[in-house]
Order: C-alpha cells, then sequence, then structure tokens
C-alpha cells in the first residue's frame, strides 16, 4: 500500500515539475530579454525531486523483472483453494451423449450479439463438409442466445453462474468486459472435462472446409491451433515475441481440442486458481502475463508439465524439440498446422505467404482445414474482414448462400 502511494506520489511529482518547466519556456519564448529560469537553488532541488521520483519506477520494475521468472503455479495461488462441484444435472447428461460423436463434445460458445456468426459457421460447414450440425453442444453465455438455439433445435447448455453479457463484447477490441468473460472460461471447463467428455473448442467466429473433428487425436492430451503473428517456416516457432516461455509456442484458447482426464482438469484447476488468488505475487502474475484464460494456458504450457510431440506443424522439425523438454513433462501436446488451421493474424496480415504455404501444402495432397478469424477488429472489423476475403456465407437477410 505505501509503496502505490508513493508511486503515485513520484508521478504527481514529475507531472508537476514537466508542466512548470513547459510553462517557464513558454514565458522565455514570449519575452526572450527577460529571465524566467529558476535561481540555482531552486534547479537542484528540481533536479533532487526528479532523480528521487524516480527511482521507485526502477526499483519497481527491478522488482517485477526478478520476480517474474520464479511465479508458478504452485508460488501464487492460494493452498485453500476449493474445486467448484460439478452443476451439470442429469437431463443435460443425456443430451450430451446425444451430441457426442466418438465420446467428443463439439462446443461452441455464443451469446446473443455473436449469433450472426454462428450462422456463418454453420452455413460453412453445410457447404463444404459433411458434417453433422446437429451435433453441436453450444455454450449459451445468456438467456436470449440459448431461447433463440433452442427455438431453431440446437442442443444449449448455459451456466447462469458465469459472468456474461449478449452484447459483442469484442467488437472493437479487448474490453474489461470480454476480459471478465474469459476468466470465467476455466470453470466451464471443469465442468465439461469433468463428465468424461472429451472437448472440442470452436469460437463462433470460424470457417470451415473439412470436418472440425479432425483436430481429435487420441494419441495425445490436447490439440491446440496456434497464435503465432509469424509463420514458422519463416521464423523460429520458439522465439514468438508473445511466449510465455521457451517449452511450448502461443496457442489460441478459441480452437482446441482436449481429452478429458485428471491432467487436463488439473490445467484449469490451476488456471481457476491463479484468477481466484488474493496473493499479491498472483495479482502481478495476473496483469502483466496470465491476463485471460488463453495467455494463462500459455503460462501454464511453459511450465515443464507439457512437451510438444509428433505430428509437428510445418515449420517445426524433430531436432528444434531436442533438449528442451525434461523427465518432469507428462502432458502431451500437439499443434495444428499453421497453414491448415490457419488463425486470423496470418491470414490478414500475412496473406501472401499463407497462399505459397497453401500451395505447397496441396502438393503434399492435403488441404485447409478451417479460418479463424482472430484478428483484432479495432482497424478492420471481422465481419467487414470476413466479406472482403470471401469467408462470408450470408446474404443481406442473413440467409446461408447454399
Amino acid at each position: 500500500m505505501l509503496s502505490t502511494l508513493y508511486l503515485c506520489l513520484a508521478v504527481a511529482i514529475r507531472i508537476g515539475i514537466t508542466v512548470y518547466l513547459i510553462n517557464i519556456m513558454i514565458r522565455s519564448v514570449g519575452a526572450p530579454h527577460q529571465s524566467a529560469m529558476p535561481s540555482p537553488v531552486v534547479q537542484a532541488i528540481f533536479v533532487w525531486l526528479l532523480i528521487c521520483t524516480f527511482l521507485p519506477v526502477v526499483l519497481i520494475e527491478r522488482q517485477y523483472a526478478s520476480l517474474l521468472p520464479d511465479l508458478s503455479v504452485s508460488t501464487v495461488i492460494e493452498p485453500t483453494h476449493v474445486a467448484r462441484p460439478p452443476p451439470i444435472d442429469e437431463q443435460k447428461l443425456q443430451d450430451f451423449a446425444r451430441v457426442a460423436i466418438n465420446n467428443t463434445l463439439v462446443v461452441v460458445p455464443v451469446n446473443s450479439g455473436m449469433l450472426y456468426w454462428v450462422d456463418n459457421l454453420l452455413c460453412s460447414l453445410r457447404r463444404n463438409t459433411n458434417f453433422d450440425i446437429d451435433k453441436i453442444l453450444f455454450w449459451a453465455l445468456d438467456e436470449k442466445a440459448q431461447e433463440t438455439l433452442d427455438q431453431r433445435g440446437h442442443v444449449t447448455y448455459r451456466d447462469p453462474s458465469l459472468f456474461s453479457i449478449s452484447a459483442n463484447t469484442n467488437l472493437r477490441g479487448v474490453t474489461p468486459d470480454y476480459k471478465r468473460m474469459m476468466r470465467e472460461r476455466p470453470k466451464f471447463f471443469i465442468d465439461m472435462l469433468s463428465t468424461g467428455y472429451d472437448m472440442l473448442m470452436i469460437d463462433a467466429d470460424t470457417v470451415w472446409y473439412q470436418s472440425p473433428l479432425l483436430l481429435r487425436d487420441e494419441q495425445v492430451d490436447a490439440v491446440f491451433s496456434t497464435d503465432s503473428r509469424e509463420w514458422y517456416q519463416e521464423k523460429d516457432a520458439f522465439m514468438d515475441k508473445s511466449r510465455r516461455g521457451e517449452k511450448m509456442p502461443p496457442v489460441c484458447g478459441g480452437l482446441f481440442w482436449m481429452k478429458s482426464s485428471e491432467k487436463t482438469i488439473k490445467l484449469y484447476e490451476d488456471m481457476r486458481a491463479v484468477f481466484e488468488s488474493k496473493t499479491r505475487k498472483a495479482a502481478i502474475w495476473r496483469h502483466f502475463r496470465f491476463q485471460d484464460d488463453q495467455r494463462g494456458m500459455d503460462c501454464l504450457l511453459n511450465d515443464g508439465r507439457a512437451r510438444l510431440v509428433e505430428t509437428l506443424p510445418g515449420g517445426i522439425t524433430p531436432h528444434m524439440l531436442e533438449g528442451r523438454y525434461d523427465s518432469s513433462a507428462y502432458l502431451d501436446v500437439r499443434l495444428a498446422d499453421q497453414t491448415m488451421v490457419v488463425n486470423g493474424q496470418l491470414i490478414k496480415n500475412r496473406a501472401r505467404t499463407y497462399e505459397k504455404n497453401l500451395e505447397a501444402l496441396r502438393a503434399q495432397g492435403k488441404d485447409k482445414i478451417s479460418v479463424h478469424l482472430n484478428w483484432s477488429p479495432t482497424r478492420l472489423s471481422k465481419e467487414r474482414g470476413a466479406r472482403q476475403m470471401g469467408l462470408w456465407y450470408l446474404d443481406e437477410n442473413g440467409q446461408c448462400r447454399l
């Protein structure tokens, strides 16, 4: 508390001195023949204040830099954390059994503000694949979304205890409400995986050319799409500037498959513990590194528990994995190929390379599976970008153009 007050006071003093000096400069320009500079004594006081108020900033930065490498789930969570009991009733479990495919629940989260993206997603599945859209479990984030989807005959699940709002919170970038919603997701994932069903998580702003089930792999614990801003063929995947460590490249929290097991459930129990912890260390970690469920997963996959396994995405070779993991790694993770399951940053900002990689992929007898429209919408809205790229499947009335 005292360090926070000291920091605020230091910032206020530095701002005050800056404003004062600017005012002196303005007066000097207006009256060039008059000396507006303060006396040597006042100048010495200014220098002393600037030095004193600079020190707390340096010390806090040093403390933060020295603290981060030692932070892990075991050092930031409170040992008294209580697990959340599964709220899923027998009726919903029967619904899950009805839509599960080879023990996998295909889950699409949606609130009423994102329903038009669901329409686009379903239209792409109808037009391009043989996937049975009646096998999707819609995680309704608000009452209106659940009511609308129920009326259309879809299977839905909703937990009203989780925070959510009805608007498209990510329409203009990452908002506080969006972050709060993302921090609620571990509770849902714990509940789903605790049922014994595997989970294929699909964001509504995705377009499909092949079945989403191609991401399913029973030989590993999880399969993630990537959140890299660069192609692995052009830049070392383990040197991504957004990485949370050197063991796993950044993953995407909106498109992944995960096996139900004690190991994967613990991932989200640890994540939830970090989000709910009241410790000072946890607060620092949350703010600077953990942030939300996606970046939190990056942190957890880089804490030594996980290892990247084959089949490797293009650009990552077995040689790059040598010596990267030790015997403590127990979670087998596979990354989807960047070209087959392309993210929005790559297809929007690295389009030429995407076309080149896609051509090379097809020469191997493979093809694209999906596009995730997950670029930041602050400059280009997702809908406008989808229309420009030919990824918008709805007509002017919102109907699927079959």
